[in-house]
């Protein structure tokens, strides 16, 4: 299959008008600066995330250590119920 399907370059005798540049108005910008700044604005986060501070770090480990220490006992006290073999 040998054929070529694309056409000749004497064949292209379309033209296109000529282009006229197109200005946008002042009002035009506005509404598009103002839906542009009402998305950003609706896509915001609702609530700021707390910073970590020394407080909550510290309020944090606290509970993290009585946790532990509820766990060793939960563990010692399923111990002392299992019987010996």
């Amino acid at each position: 299959m040998n054929t070529v399907l694309s056409t000749r370059l004497d064949e292209h005798t379309t033209t296109h008008p000529p282009s006229t540049r197109r200005r946008v108005s002042l009002p035009d910008r506005l509404a598009l600066h103002l839906g542009l700044a009402l998305i950003t604005w609706s896509r915001r986060r609702r609530t700021l995330a707390p910073e970590p501070g020394a407080i909550n770090t510290w309020s944090r480990n606290e509970r993290a250590r009585e946790r532990a220490r509820r766990e060793d006992l939960w563990m010692h006290a399923l111990y002392l119920s299992q019987p010996r073999r």
